[in-house]
């Protein structure tokens, strides 16, 4: 459920996030899951989220694309 930018940074304090992972969606802010490092991620999650997906699923999604980054990028240092 979308939250205000002042709500979701509350709890991204309370539950010991850290702020940039309070991300803005189209219908307000969202909280990803902690670990998530890309923006590109966080972009995703947060559209995944609007589009009305539970958390869960969105947080596969996210992590299946953070996995492919990093493939990517040990893949160019070889």
């Amino acid at each position: 459920m979308p939250e205000t930018k002042a709500k979701a940074r509350a709890r991204a304090k309370k539950l010991g996030f850290p702020l940039s992972n309070v991300v803005k969606g189209k219908k307000g802010y969202y909280l990803a899951p902690r670990g998530i490092k890309k923006s590109s991620s966080k972009k995703a999650y947060s559209s995944c989220r609007d589009s009305g997906m539970s958390k869960t699923r969105c947080s596969k999604i996210v992590w299946s694309i953070e996995k492919k980054k990093k493939r990517k990028k040990s893949a160019k240092k070889k």
